[in-house]
């Protein structure tokens, strides 16, 4: 019979060690020395001081900036590599450390993620000291170890020198001797939790850190473990508060064997938790789970579990899904009262922005309560908006739901008048409700582009005021026309509410779509005279209206170039038959066809000349200027952007104060 052979080389390679996670062989040689003083206490009663020491290998100094770490030694007084130690060592998947948790598989990681590994191991055997060397590499068949006497040591001493990071996984590795601490201290937590934990210290050239200082510091466990019944299993949790800073977040433990396994990120399922419990209570929360069941469900690399991720309702078997929920509510239950005042912030910030800024949204406040509840705190505007929104469709649809329930209901069952009315009320509330939410949110839409329209009267930071594109584009988008863009797309409201379902418009196109034509910056084309599918049949508009808009604060107006001339040169073009439509059409007009011509810019000095040569007439409020050209039945007005602002704000005044949105 043939024994069962393995290829050093292969069991590496397919050794599944993420590149992210470095310092994974540092943690299993760690272990590896606790283990080691665990088993010598047991042999020797008069032992007691078990002591590790780690001491970080840099590369070369080559500037100022820290140099990156290329390996770690790690020395411990336990037992050493004895002959029964020696021989798990060499055996693949020992099960020698059982009883510990151990797989047997630690010493593949360091070869996964280092060059070579130099082992040097002093021990007593019988009455005298012997010491035990030799070099581990995936590069030779077999353990070439050297046993020797050492008379003259008196104690134990166990080195491992993890030598030289291969650079896929080097560049991970944290520079910094804190971030190094830490990061052990949380793997190794529930040995650091052991009152006889050996003393651990990390040494970096000059700097010296005992671990179980740092973690007496920085680290504080209730005394008290709850016990969690998840199915038919029971699990412990250990409520621990970190006060360090290089802790990454509030994370649930998972650990077996007494090591850390993985790492949940507890902020993803308790929603009020998140960094906040640290810059205002000074601690991050870590719970720290273990059971017989993660034991028995730890994988052979010790990386993960071998649990299915979601229930599938078929089976008893626990899920990761069902830890991870059922411990969550103990974890939020005993975070309530850290818990509750950054609930309570959240709430309050949610109902002033669903009342001030994003109405639209302000009814599911009363009828989503425990959907909002769900939002995550410390969200920014456009992302607690997308929050909002997505509560919203679920809430509209429920809404759809709930109707088609009422109808079905009447059809199918005899409900009493009494069920009908009280049901039918709370359907109709509800509707109304989400309907004046739509129209908040229409409302306040028209807040945001008044707004907008005033800043653009306002100089730049260049000292220029906004050119006239900024504002056309503004009420209308520039080169559109009204087959191509809805009534939602553009702001002629901003001057009179009925523009918008007018019958055609078009904004900034030449006469003819020709680009040496003149260009209308808004022609709407109102209630042919006949009714027809042809907005250009030849029967001619009964109205006709024409926008010139030009920059705010305009000064330089010329007898040719100034906005009630070029005006009234459209109209003379359109009359004589000289100005098609973009598809060529001549745009017809017959005696009685009325043009309302609008000149949209600032009353300056030059234009002023031009308005008082003009004959117009002042309007009452002292802002606009108006007359009506006999020869031409046209009625040009000269609106000031100061007036569209006034008069806007005016006509919309009664919905902003029902709203609370007064710009």
């Amino acid at each position: 019979m043939r024994s069962f052979q393995i290829n050093l080389d292969g069991r590496i390679r397919n050794f599944p060690l993420p590149k992210n996670r470095p310092l994974i062989p540092l943690y299993e040689a760690v272990v590896n020395s606790i283990h080691a003083i665990q088993e010598r206490r047991e042999n020797d009663e008069s032992f007691q001081s078990g002591d590790i020491q780690i001491e970080i290998i840099r590369s070369e100094q080559t500037g100022m900036e820290l140099s990156p770490v290329e390996g770690f030694i790690i020395t411990d007084n336990g037992c050493g590599f004895n002959e029964m130690n020696m021989g798990s060592f060499a055996k693949a998947d020992s099960a020698y450390k059982a009883k510990l948790g151990g797989k047997g598989v630690g010493r593949f990681t360091w070869l996964k993620a280092f060059k070579s590994v130099s082992i040097c191991s002093i021990y007593r055997e019988t009455d005298t000291f012997v010491e035990r060397k030799f070099t581990f590499t995936k590069n030779t068949s077999g353990i070439d170890d050297k046993l020797i006497d050492a008379p003259n040591n008196n104690d134990h001493r166990t080195s491992v020198k993890l030598d030289t990071y291969l650079e896929a996984y080097g560049q991970y590795v944290p520079k910094h001797i804190d971030t190094i601490a830490s990061r052990i201290i949380q793997h190794c937590l529930v040995y650091f939790l052991d009152i006889n934990c050996p003393r651990i210290r990390l040494i970096d050239n000059d700097e010296t850190i005992t671990l179980n200082d740092l973690f007496q510091d920085r680290y504080r466990a209730d005394e008290n473990t709850v016990q969690i019944q998840i199915k038919k299993e029971t699990f412990n949790l250990l409520n621990v508060k970190i006060e360090d800073r290089a802790t990454e977040g509030n994370r649930l433990y998972l650990c077996a064997n007494s090591r850390l396994v993985d790492t949940i990120d507890l902020e993803k399922h308790i929603i009020d938790l998140d960094a906040s419990i640290y810059s205002s209570e000074g601690f991050w929360y870590i719970g720290v789970l273990t059971s017989t069941f993660l034991d028995n469900h730890v994988d052979m690399n010790r990386l993960s579990f071998d649990l299915s991720i979601k229930s599938t309702g078929i089976t008893n078997e626990i899920s990761m899904e069902d830890v991870i929920t059922e411990t969550s509510c103990f974890i939020e239950k005993y975070l309530d009262e850290y818990l509750e005042p950054i609930a309570e912030e959240k709430n309050k910030r949610i109902h002033q922005y669903a009342t001030a800024s994003a109405p639209q949204y302000r009814h599911l406040l009363k009828y989503m309560p425990d959907q909002i509840a769900r939002i995550k705190p410390k969200l920014n505007d456009e992302k607690l908006d997308d929050a909002l929104y997505e509560i919203k469709r679920a809430f509209d649809k429920s809404a759809k739901s709930d109707q088609r329930r009422l109808f079905d209901q009447l059809d199918e069952t005899d409900m009493t008048q009494e069920e009908y009315e009280m049901y039918y009320q709370e359907q109709i509330q509800k509707i109304c409700d989400a309907n004046s939410s739509v129209l908040a949110e229409y409302v306040a839409h028209r807040r945001v582009i008044i707004e907008l329209f005033e800043r653009g009267l306002k100089k730049k930071d260049d000292g220029k005021f906004n050119l006239e594109n900024y504002m056309h584009n503004l009420i209308y988008p520039m080169r559109k026309t009204s087959d191509e863009i809805d009534s939602d797309s553009h702001n002629l409201w901003l001057i009179d509410e009925k523009l918008s379902y007018c019958r055609y418009i078009s904004s900034d196109i030449p006469f003819n779509n020709d680009p040496k034509e003149k260009r209308v910056d808004l022609l709407i084309l109102d209630s042919p005279v006949a009714v027809s599918d042809d907005l250009n049949d030849g029967s001619g508009f009964d109205s006709i209206i024409i926008f010139e808009l030009k920059r705010p604060m305009r000064d330089d107006y010329t007898e040719k170039e100034n906005p009630i001339t070029q005006l009234y040169e459209y109209v003379r073009k359109i009359r004589e038959g000289n100005a098609k439509d973009k598809n060529g059409r001549i745009i017809n007009v017959n005696s009685s066809t009325k043009f309302y011509l609008y000149a949209v810019c600032d009353v300056t000095k030059t234009l002023k000349r031009f308005i008082d040569n003009g004959d117009f007439i002042t309007t009452p409020d002292q802002m606009g200027h108006y007359k009506y050209h006999r020869n031409l039945n046209a009625y040009i007005e000269i609106l000031s952007y100061s007036k569209i602002v006034h008069d806007t704000k005016k006509r919309n005044r009664v919905l902003f104060d029902k709203l609370g949105l007064q710009p």
